[in-house]
């Protein structure tokens, strides 16, 4: 859709309707609109409309949150131009889940629209500038670079403002503009462009709806244009089999190219027509698995969930690796569909939609779509459409999906919910995908299921205190035993000199009888590149990135020291540059080393990583996932990312080369995450018929976490840190508010947090830390004071607070010192 609208000239009609309507940019609240008779009767809660916002009278894509007949008593209320759909794209519990997402996560309506709607469904507006008709082309009145632009318009016709800047060849073109506008020499023209595009191809059929038979019979005309014979006998065999015929098939199916098609279409035998098409890769049924078999024991899980949902509207299902949780998901995921409802599916990874996908395609065939951030704008909307439609019986998708339109949802599955990756750091809003999702399901009247290996501290603690439904799973599927645990001292191998590089003896001794027995290995280690900084030895400089307060990453590969925080990149020094000795030292080892150097102690074994670097591009996690399935590699070495759910039959060995490093962050959730980190890659090990080995090298193997998870103590560790949490107030006791201050100026920055932390002091009881710097002052050369706020979790605090903080907020963007500063709430961090 294209859209041209000049606000001089649009014709005002009676009003007695109007639109709340959401804006996509970071303002409070929604903004009221008139709405023109022309389509008061169609225009419903949800639809796009488009309208002017601000001085600059620029055009946007809003959303209509409600509609009344509550004329406001202030100011001049403009008029929707455009209803940019015949019917809504967003639904009403879509509207009250925004609601509750920007009140509850502090942020706008306008961030959660962004964060919701795919770019696709929000219409790009253009500025561009054109002459008028009613100017005399008086060039006295003209200065000669007004002259030049008039010029440029004469011959080019309508321009937009960059694309005249390039060609007259002006960097301060603003002034001109507004010059020549108050001359009446020029119009300027707002232009809304659709960006969705449906994708079509090209289609034939016979023409003049001609008989495939008299086609076939037309046949003997081309015998001396044997290319054109081939193309029409694919074009018959095609059509007998499918009844449609692309351009494209004929052309491959005979092996010729669309000229010969053409000729087909000039002798009147074939006529072409386009055809909407859809982007997304027709999923098709996978291989058929039968019916659902579960065992004794998980069909125990089945009937204690189905009992636990009659009580409670969450479940958490806590079964151990290889348990089969995936079955239980299946079996309850059918049965909602048999009901003719929708199921939403949740995975917090991407990478783990290329197993799962294969599973659900067995099983629910062409009904199930997928949702992550590496579809383009344009899937993105073709899937949106889909599910509004109910196209989609399923969704398997990352935290995002939770804002796709259902319409009859039924059943939300949080795969590995215990996992950080469900939560949104930037942009605003930053939810949590999992607690999101619970809300959602409350919306639409429907049953959450929370399923992992290692809950979360806070859903353990609500299933212990019966807020959900808490069903174990102890055993694994088919009676497989857990994998073996055991701790490599590597403190003790280094002082003895028998670490080989970051290798124990006993590692590379079970690696090579795993490749002898044809088995496969996982080797994890959590850092990325190939070493985590640079020292010279001489005089201990480091070299940091120029933006951040961090050391520089050394990757090998490409050569450079990257920093992992703004992606600043710089070649490797040739010298220390703060004595100028040569004699620099790489320092720790990521995953990038790890790859380089098994081959000398392994020339033959196949190798790849399975980090972010390494899996960049659409399908870049799917393809090392086959491989390694498909037995094409014998080692993967990966971060957190081969921690999470995947499920590989051949492998027999885990080893986690440093679990120090695991334990060493300055968090409070950091013995949590390194046991759930150990546990979870720990299960990767043996998950068919022999039992696996889990090596973990650490240089403090006494220390509880290594411990916990050798001896499956996992109960006494988590009472341990409810203990120590509940002393500190931290949750599951508390709810975490953080408040960030952001500045370029590290005074400005420093006065602006303790003046903020001082308002909050005033109008909030709950305990108020800070403002600090946190563990990393400086990010993207900005620096940074973070304000940590605890309300208790039972309390009736959490709304009072929450406006006070929103209250402070609004006083800080009014101080004439500090309105400058960016503020960033993070609620749940």
């Amino acid at each position: 859709m294209l859209l041209s609208i000049h606000p001089r000239i649009f014709t005002p009609c009676m009003y007695d309707h109007f639109a709340d309507i959401i804006l996509p940019l970071k303002l409070g609240g929604t903004f009221t609109y008139k709405v023109p008779t022309d389509f008061a009767r169609a225009i419903k809660p949800g639809h796009r409309v488009v309208v002017q916002f601000g001085r600059q009278q620029k055009m946007y894509t809003a959303i209509v949150m409600r509609l009344h007949k509550n004329k406001p008593e202030l100011g001049i209320v403009k008029s929707i131009l455009a209803l940019a759909d015949d019917e809504p794209v967003v639904l009403p519990l879509q509207l009250k889940f925004w609601e509750w997402m920007a009140n509850y996560y502090l942020c706008t309506l306008g961030e959660v629209m962004n964060a919701s709607l795919p770019s696709a469904l929000k219409l790009d507006s253009t500025t561009t500038i054109e002459l008028s008709p009613d100017w005399l082309d008086e060039e006295e009145e003209l200065t000669d670079r007004e002259f030049v632009i008039t010029e440029t318009l004469s011959h080019e016709g309508p321009l937009k403002i960059e694309d005249l800047q390039k060609q007259v060849d002006i960097r301060a073109i603003h002034p001109l503009i507004k010059s020549l506008l108050s001359k009446g020499v020029i119009l300027i023209k707002e232009e809304l462009e659709e960006r969705f595009k449906p994708k079509t191809d090209v289609y034939l059929r016979p023409a003049n709806e001609m008989g495939l038979d008299e086609l076939a019979a037309r046949g003997d005309e081309l015998k001396r244009a044997p290319k054109q014979e081939q193309a029409l006998v694919a074009f018959l065999e095609i059509m007998d089999v499918e009844g449609k015929v692309s351009r494209t098939a004929v052309c491959e199916k005979a092996g010729v190219d669309t000229t010969v098609i053409k000729k087909l279409i000039e002798k009147g035998l074939l006529e072409s027509y386009e055809k909407t098409i859809g982007r997304l890769a027709a999923l098709g049924k996978g291989e058929d698995v039968g019916p659902i078999m579960l065992t004794p024991i998980q069909q125990q899980a089945l009937t204690e969930l189905e009992t636990g949902f009659e009580k409670h509207d969450v479940a958490l299902l806590h079964g151990v690796t290889g348990s089969g949780k995936t079955l239980l998901y299946l079996h309850l995921a059918q049965k909602a569909i048999s009901e003719g409802k929708q199921v939403l599916y949740l995975l917090p990874e991407i990478a783990l939609t290329a197993q799962m996908i294969n599973r659900l395609r067995a099983q629910f065939g062409d009904k199930v779509g997928i949702y992550h951030s590496r579809f383009n704008d344009q899937e993105r909307v073709e899937i949106w459409q889909k599910v509004l439609t109910g196209e989609y019986s399923i969704i398997l998708g990352a935290r995002s999906a939770v804002f796709l339109p259902f319409q009859q949802l039924g059943l939300i599955i949080v795969d590995e919910e215990h996992e950080t990756s469900y939560k949104q750091f930037d942009p605003a809003p930053r939810y949590h995908g999992r607690d999101a999702a619970i809300v959602l399901a409350h919306l639409h009247k429907c049953k959450t299921l929370l399923g992992t290996a290692t809950p979360s501290l806070e859903s353990f603690f609500n299933g212990r205190h019966g807020k959900y439904a808490y069903i174990r799973l102890l055993e694994r599927h088919g009676g497989t035993a857990m994998p073996e645990i055991r701790i490599v001292d590597v403190k003790d191998l280094t002082r003895k000199k028998m670490m080989k590089s970051h290798f124990s003896p006993v590692l590379l001794d079970q690696m090579q009888n795993s490749f002898d027995n044809n088995g496969q290995v996982i080797l994890f280690q959590n850092k990325r590149g190939f070493a985590p900084y640079l020292m010279c030895v001489n005089c201990n400089w480091i070299p940091k990135c120029r933006n951040c307060d961090v050391s520089l990453t050394y990757h090998k590969q490409s050569e450079t020291l990257r920093c992992h925080y703004c992606g600043y990149s710089r070649e490797l020094p040739q010298k220390c540059e703060a004595c100028g000795q040569v004699h620099i030292r790489i320092f720790g080892f990521g995953t990038e080393k790890i790859e380089e150097e098994l081959p000398i102690f392994f020339p033959t074994v196949r190798v790849a990583r399975f980090d972010l670097d390494s899996t960049r591009g659409k399908d870049g996690h799917h393809k090392i996932i086959e491989q390694f399935q498909n037995h094409d590699l014998d080692v993967l070495v990966g971060t957190q990312m081969v921690t999470k759910g995947l499920d590989f039959g051949e492998v027999n060995l885990v080893g986690i080369l440093s679990a120090d490093q695991l334990l060493a962050f300055p968090d409070f959730r950091s013995h949590e995450r390194a046991f759930q980190l150990m546990e979870q890659v720990s299960g990767r090990a043996g998950r068919r018929d022999k039992q696996g080995l889990v090596l973990i090298q650490a240089m403090n193997p006494e220390h509880p976490v290594v411990l916990a998870v050798k001896e499956g103590k996992w109960e006494q560790l988590y009472e341990e840190e409810l203990r120590v949490r509940q002393q500190f107030h931290y949750p599951p006791y508390a709810r975490l508010v953080e408040v960030t201050v952001k500045h370029i100026d590290r005074d400005l920055t420093q006065q602006a947090a303790k003046w903020l932390a001082g308002i909050l002091r005033k109008e909030i009881k709950s305990l108020i830390m800070g403002p600090v710097p946190p563990f990393i002052g400086r990010v993207k050369n900005q620096y940074l004071q973070s304000i940590l706020i605890k309300i208790p979790k039972d309390s009736t605090q959490l709304p009072a607070d929450k406006a006070a903080i929103q209250r402070a907020l609004h006083e800080l963007s009014l101080h004439k010192d500090y309105k400058k500063v960016t503020v960033v709430v993070n609620v749940d961090p």
